[in-house]
């Protein structure tokens, strides 16, 4: 059922990153689970439980477990595995995973397939650093420490088959389906594999659930309806005070603004050079009125950029000197996906010289769902409105990766027609990275609605760059044009 060729084992325990389960009838069936059940719990904000939840009516809410959710397949006779949908990663040879089995055992039970949260027992690591979520989890999968693979543990979630029952139309009675995970797995959640904590309580009740589930350390709760198929996650949203380092500026709703913001967060101690980690991205949560007026508020602080860096458009980022500070918010701070550690830009700021430098690249948590909230007027970067300790507990300046940032202008040509200008810029970036090569067209003209437009194309070689380079000329470039 999974091709262990492709598992890197250590002892018994085994993983492998991806496309390692052969049974296709048995992916196809967790896949459409996942699809159909786990993707369509609707997220609901923790000021929406109040009203949604007003009534009598009894609902179950579970404890929301910050880790990686699995798939097992238990059959008697074969090895167990935890695997991941559509990816396939596989998994097996933990505690966990053999405690799931000797409890399916017991119960007489001869094949199964159970949606679980695979997560860890502490989110303390051997350091008294706090981690938690699947970034670590992943970590600990990935790493060569046994006492890290005994750390995982199995909440079980729910069931897709049963001994031949196909209970994937089971949602609108969760119930029954509770109350069979907890007469196989048990309710004690020190086990290696339980059943997931849940309770049922009156509508009334959900708001004063979720702030306890917050307040004793939980990530949220999944609420379900038990009279139809009605599933809810809620999470405690995280605030985060930044610099804007930058900004992206483009058409939206047949108006001209800000598209994005570039964020920072500094850290301390800083003299004559500031140290700003680049944070989140940030478009969505921004009104059109509040687009327009960022554009006036941040053009004026215009400065050179420190590096190429564009949106997902390839518009380029316009940085500007340190001053506004933004409230954002979001759900997750992800540290690592899939196996690799999150890095961003570190950048200095010498507030003599008005200029930015990069350093080079360096961790730093990704805000999942990062969403613009309001300007805080009322802070100012230098006095910490934009600590990194905001999310990090160890905000010691770090030592970036070996990195070349070093930027070599290929070909810069201007044509000139009357008040229009168009500009092809080639560069060329240092270091190892896969598209060294962007390409730069700009096109001005004083009289039009929209006065200046910005592209950005990649490449992976020069001979493509200069194909790109090409067209682009061949395309805009109309009869006067004259270059200069």
């Amino acid at each position: 059922m999974i091709d262990r060729s492709k598992l890197t084992l250590r002892g018994r325990y085994g993983i492998a990153t991806g496309s390692a389960v052969t049974d296709h009838v048995l992916m196809a069936v967790a896949t459409d689970f996942e699809n159909q059940v786990m993707r369509k719990i609707l997220a609901l904000s923790p000021a929406e439980l109040a009203t949604r939840f007003a009534g009598g009516d009894p609902v179950i809410v579970a404890h929301k477990y910050d880790g990686e959710g699995v798939f097992v397949y238990f059959q008697q006779g074969q090895e167990p595995f935890a695997f991941s949908a559509p990816g396939g990663r596989v998994r097996l040879g933990f505690k966990a995973l053999d405690a799931l089995a000797t409890k399916l055992q017991a119960g007489g039970v001869q094949r199964a397939l159970l949606r679980c949260e695979l997560y860890l027992d502490t989110t303390r690591g051997a350091d008294g650093a706090r981690r938690s979520g699947v970034s670590e989890v992943i970590r600990v999968s990935f790493g060569n420490s046994d006492e890290d693979v005994a750390r995982l543990k199995l909440a079980l979630l729910d069931i897709v088959m049963l001994d031949g029952k196909d209970l994937r139309a089971q949602q609108a009675d969760f119930k029954t389906t509770l109350d069979k995970l907890r007469e196989l797995f048990g309710t004690d959640t020190s086990a290696a594999a339980h059943a997931q904590a849940a309770e049922v309580v009156p509508e009334s009740g959900v708001a004063a659930a979720f702030a306890h589930a917050v307040e004793t350390g939980g990530e949220g709760v999944i609420i379900r309806r038990l009279t139809r198929a009605e599933t809810f996650k809620v999470k405690p949203h995280r605030s985060v005070d930044a610099l804007v380092m930058g900004f992206v500026e483009g058409e939206f709703e047949g108006q001209y603004g800000v598209t994005s913001l570039l964020t920072g967060l500094i850290y301390p101690g800083a003299q004559v050079e500031s140290l700003v980690q680049t944070f989140a991205r940030v478009g969505s949560g921004l009104t059109d009125a509040e687009r327009v007026a960022l554009l006036d508020k941040l053009r004026p602080l215009k400065v050179d950029a420190p590096l190429a860096m564009t949106d997902s458009s390839g518009r380029a980022v316009q940085f500007v000197r340190p001053k506004l500070i933004a409230e954002i918010h979001g759900e997750d701070l992800i540290s690592a996906e899939g196996g690799r550690e999150q890095r961003t830009q570190l950048i200095g700021w010498d507030d003599s010289q008005s200029s930015y430098r990069f350093l080079g690249l360096t961790p730093c948590p990704r805000l999942s769902f990062a969403r613009f909230e309001k300007l805080r007027e009322d802070k100012e970067w230098k006095s910490g409105g934009a600590r990194i300790e905001q999310i990090l507990e160890r905000a010691e300046p770090p030592t970036p990766a070996p990195t070349s940032a070093s930027t070599e202008i290929v070909r810069r040509e201007v044509y000139a027609k009357g008040e229009m200008l168009r500009k092809l810029v080639v560069v060329r970036k240092g270091g190892d990275v896969p598209f060294p090569y962007l390409v730069y067209w700009t096109d001005f003209s004083a009289k039009r609605a929209e006065p200046l437009k910005i592209t950005t194309d990649i490449a992976a070689n020069e001979t493509r760059a200069m194909a790109i380079a090409e067209q682009l000329l061949a395309e805009n470039l109309t009869k006067g044009f004259a270059r200069v």
